[in-house]
């Protein structure tokens, strides 16, 4: 069978590696159909993450047909389709017992610290697997994981319907937010730096957008006077400079949550956290989203496919890599598909 593999930084290629075969009597056999392109592999590519052991097969957005199961297989049967939480957990940490495994202390990510699904077949547990209806397209199905993303931090955020949301940054995960929000019936503030992006954004719904490069939020809030502040906001880009800016604007007893990974210090105002009673939370992967997440989607609570730009085979990835480098703000989700 084929898999994409990164060798090492800045070479990605896809090749014949042994057909994968179940790996327990609890694993079930995907042949995976498609898979979204994410920050995370882009790391990889790139060789900016601190976690990967080239070489490692990418990805942990991914979906696919159900081809055979284990003999202790309880829920799942061959030809079940099947989107894949990505994170493996110990079971036994702290976190793990008080439920919340996605900060496991022995985290491991599929396509990060551990091979990933970008391969024509792979063997994952049981556990991990969510079916999700026929009806579903491969590529909506795929994107499960990214909207349990979305999911996490607006549930860490406590969203209300009432909730005046600010997102910072308009890429696929602060598009999933957004759309997420929407459906919750919030009114939502993206901003970004590209007017492009901005652009997609309002399109897919959001109530206002904000280039920051261009409008301050003090300019923004006094042509909106209507709008007293930010009730919930989330930081789905990761730079220090942006929670110095969202919290002289939110409202008393709002909430911020955190996604990004950064290891330079944030000039964070007290005054701003303790007279407001402000929560600051963090938000990593995903806890028992799955389930939420292809409920709302079988719903038609929210359409993962608005957020998809474009779409390449599998043995095209270097391409679709390219585009991403080059062209940054013509894209939002890439979903490669495998298609035999």
């Amino acid at each position: 069978m084929k898999a994409i593999v990164i060798k090492e930084p800045h070479k990605i290629i896809v090749t014949d590696v042994e057909m994968e075969t179940l790996k327990s009597n609890t694993d079930v056999l995907i042949q995976v159909k498609s898979g979204g392109i994410c920050g995370s592999d882009m790391h990889g590519y790139h060789g900016t993450s601190p976690f990967i052991n080239y070489p490692v097969v990418p990805g942990h957005e991914f979906s696919g047909l159900v081809t055979e199961v284990g003999s202790e297989v309880k829920k799942i049967k061959v030809g079940d389709h099947v989107s894949v939480d990505p994170v493996i957990s110990c079971g036994t940490c702290y976190a793990c017992q008080t439920g919340r495994y996605n900060v496991c202390s022995d985290l491991k990510v599929r396509g990060v610290h551990v091979d990933g699904g970008f391969k024509e077949y792979v063997s994952i547990p049981e556990a991990s697997c969510h079916k999700i209806n026929e009806s579903i397209p491969w590529e909506v199905a795929c994107l499960v994981e990214p909207f349990t993303i979305a999911s996490q931090s607006l549930s860490r955020g406590g969203i209300r319907q009432n909730d005046t949301v600010y997102i910072a940054g308009a890429g696929p995960i602060g598009l999933t937010i957004l759309l997420t929000a929407k459906s919750e019936g919030a009114t939502v503030i993206i901003s970004d730096i590209s007017d492009k992006k901005i652009e997609r954004a309002k399109k897919l719904g959001a109530d206002y957008v904000i280039n920051t490069t261009k409008t301050s939020f003090e300019e923004f809030f006094k042509k909106n006077s209507h709008l007293a502040g930010f009730t919930l906001a989330i930081d789905a880009v990761g730079h220090p400079s942006i929670i110095e800016t969202i919290l002289p604007n939110m409202l008393p007893t709002g909430r911020v949550v955190l996604l990004g990974f950064l290891k330079t210090p944030s000039n964070l105002i007290q005054m701003e956290v303790t007279k407001k009673e402000l929560d600051i939370k963090g938000s990593r992967l995903s806890c028992d989203k799955f389930p939420i997440v292809v409920d709302r989607i079988e719903k038609k609570l929210f359409d993962p496919k608005k957020i998809i730009s474009h779409t390449f085979s599998f043995t095209d990835v270097e391409d679709a890599i390219q585009l991403l480098i080059n062209h940054p703000d013509q894209c939002a989700k890439i979903v490669l598909t495998f298609d035999a």
